[in-house]
C-alpha cells in the first residue's frame, strides 16, 4: 500500500480514538487526549508532506502554442512554512520549486527556491496572476524580474522565450560594439480579406457614356472600392510569398430616345440604357518583410499577374413594366416585351506588375494591422476586343486600353 493509504488509514483511526473517549472526562483526561491527539496529526502532517514529494506531477504541455511565452520555471504558492523558513517579509510572491535547464529564468541567473516579488514592474500576488502576466506579453520581450534570496532582494532582466524551443546561434547577432542582441522576428505569415481603394484612370471612358446620355461621372474618378483575398508565408531569411485576387463590378442604368425609321417612317422610341462595368485581377507576391520593433514590421514587393477590364452597354425597349414570363404561353410575351434590343461589350487582358509597401502593427499573436500603398501598371499588347449584337467588330477612337492605377488597402491580418 501507498503512503497515502496509510495516511488515510492513520486519519480515520485518529477520529474514532477521539471520538470514543468517555465525553465525561476530567480536564486531566481530556489535555491528555487532546495531546495525543496533536502528536498524531504532526506524524500525519510529516507522512502526508513526504508523500506529496513521491506522487510525480504530470504537466500536460501538448495544448501549448509553440510560440507561448515561457519563463522556464516550475511555479508553487507561498505558504506560512515557506514565509517562516525563508524569514521573507511579505504577503505577496510566488516561490520556484524549479527552473528548466538553459531556460529563459536559468539564463537570467534564477534559481530554486527563489521568490518572484515583481514582474516587470507589478507585484505578483499568487501563482496564476504570474502566468497571467506571462501570457501578456510577446515571445522575446525582455521582462524586468525582482526576486528573494536569502533575505536579500535582486533584479534581473529575462527574456521570454517558447516552450519547445532550442536556442541557436542564428538568432543572436553581434553589434559592432561587440554586444549581443535577439534577432526580431519578420513573423511567419497568415492571410486575409483585402479591401482595396482603385484609382484607374477612367476619364475617357465617362466620357464616351455621357456621349451615350449616362452621367457626366458614371463611374467616379477618385477612385472606388474593391474587394478580395489573399495570403502569404515565410520561406525564409525574410522572403515571403503568396498569392491574391480581387474583383469589382458596377451597373447604371439611363433613358434615351432612340430615334430610327420604321417602314419609311422617322419614329421615336425610349428605351433604356445599361452599363456594366466589371475588373478584376489576380496574381502571385513576392515581399521582403523587415522588423523595426517586435511589434511593427515592413515590407516591399511586388505582385504579377493578370487583370481584366470590361464594359457591357446594353439596350432594350422602354415598354413600360414587363409582365411576368409565361412559360405556357412564351412566344406573346417575348415578342411583345423583347421586340428590339443591342448590345456591345468591350473588354481587354492584361499583363499586371504591382510594386507596393506593407507596413504592419502586430495587435495579438492571431492578429496584425495591415495598410500597403502600390501602383498597377498593365501592359496589352491588342487593345480593346469588341463584341456587338453577337459579331466582332473594330474600334475606331476607341479610349486608352489600360489598367493603370493606384492602390491603397487598409485592413486586417490574420496571422504575423
Amino acid at each position: 500500500m501507498n503512503k497515502l493509504g496509510w495516511i488515510l488509514i492513520l486519519l480515520v483511526f485518529s477520529s474514532m480514538m477521539l471520538f470514543a473517549q468517555d465525553t465525561k472526562t476530567t480536564d486531566e483526561g481530556y489535555d491528555e487526549a487532546m495531546q495525543e491527539f496533536k502528536e498524531a496529526m504532526d506524524e500525519v502532517s510529516e507522512e502526508f508532506n513526504e508523500a506529496l514529494e513521491d506522487v510525480p506531477i504530470t504537466i500536460n504541455i501538448k495544448d501549448f502554442k509553440s510560440d507561448t511565452p515561457k519563463m522556464g520555471v516550475y511555479l508553487s504558492d507561498l505558504d506560512f512554512e515557506d514565509i517562516y523558513e525563508m524569514r521573507y517579509e511579505k504577503n505577496y510572491g510566488v516561490l520556484l520549486t524549479g527552473v528548466t535547464n538553459d531556460g529563459p529564468a536559468q539564463k537570467a541567473g534564477m534559481l530554486k527556491g527563489d521568490i518572484v516579488m515583481e514582474f516587470d514592474g507589478e507585484k505578483v500576488k499568487f501563482e496564476k496572476h504570474l502566468l497571467n502576466l506571462i501570457k501578456s506579453h510577446q515571445v522575446g520581450d525582455e521582462i524586468n524580474i525582482k526576486f528573494f534570496r536569502m533575505g536579500k532582494v535582486y533584479e534581473t532582466t529575462l527574456i521570454l522565450d517558447t516552450l519547445n524551443k532550442k536556442g541557436t546561434d542564428k538568432d543572436i547577432f553581434v553589434t559592432k560594439t561587440g554586444e549581443k542582441k535577439r534577432r526580431l522576428s519578420v513573423g511567419h505569415g497568415g492571410g486575409s480579406w483585402y479591401p482595396i481603394w482603385f484609382m484607374p484612370d477612367l476619364t475617357e471612358f465617362n466620357d464616351f457614356l455621357a456621349e451615350m446620355k449616362f452621367g457626366d461621372e458614371t463611374f467616379s474618378e477618385d477612385g472606388f472600392l474593391i474587394h478580395g483575398g489573399g495570403g502569404m508565408g515565410n520561406v525564409g531569411k525574410g522572403w515571403f510569398i503568396g498569392g491574391m485576387g480581387a474583383g469589382y463590378e458596377k451597373k447604371e442604368t439611363t433613358k434615351y430616345d432612340w430615334t430610327h425609321f420604321n417602314e419609311g417612317v422617322q419614329v421615336t422610341t425610349p428605351v433604356s440604357r445599361v452599363v456594366k462595368y466589371d475588373i478584376s485581377f489576380a496574381g502571385v507576391t513576392l515581399d521582403k518583410r523587415f522588423a523595426l520593433s517586435k511589434k511593427l514590421i515592413t515590407s516591399v514587393g511586388f505582385m504579377i499577374g493578370w487583370g481584366e477590364n470590361s464594359y457591357k452597354i446594353t439596350q432594350v425597349d422602354d415598354n413600360g413594366a414587363i409582365s411576368n414570363f409565361d412559360f405556357e404561353n412564351p412566344n406573346p410575351d417575348f415578342d411583345d416585351n423583347y421586340d428590339y434590343n443591342s448590345k456591345i461589350k468591350i473588354e481587354s487582358d492584361y499583363i499586371l506588375f504591382q510594386p507596393k509597401a506593407t507596413m504592419m502593427w502586430r495587435i495579438l499573436d492571431w492578429l496584425s494591422f495591415r495598410g500597403e500603398v502600390g501602383y498597377i501598371a498593365s501592359y496589352n499588347s491588342n487593345g480593346w476586343e469588341a463584341e456587338h449584337n453577337g459579331e466582332s467588330v473594330k474600334l475606331l477612337n476607341a479610349p486608352d486600353a489600360s489598367m493603370n492605377g493606384l492602390t491603397i488597402s487598409i485592413g486586417p491580418w490574420f496571422g504575423f
